[in-house]
């Protein structure tokens, strides 16, 4: 699979899990809006549960994301290395 197409999915998935992290985080402290916005599909209860649950898969994916170029760098040093050997 092609580098650029798995960081631009890392990078839109994080950005479509923060928007919904922080829509959650406004229904649980300003439910009577979100709900209100939201015609009443995210309650409060419904919020908190799903903002509870999105933190690990936020956390993984800003981790893939903040450590994507690092790791691509030491592989292709590494693929670099492996070629000169042989």
């Amino acid at each position: 699979m092609n580098q650029s197409l798995v960081k631009k999915t890392i990078d839109w998935t994080l950005y479509a899990v923060t928007i919904v992290y922080i829509l959650t985080g406004f229904g649980i402290t300003q439910y009577r809006i979100i709900e209100r916005l939201t015609f009443g599909l995210l309650s409060k209860s419904f919020s908190l549960s799903i903002h509870e649950n999105l933190l690990v898969l936020f956390l993984t994916l800003l981790s893939m994301h903040l450590l994507f170029r690092p790791i691509t760098q030491i592989y292709s040093s590494l693929k670099k290395s492996r070629a000169a050997r042989a």
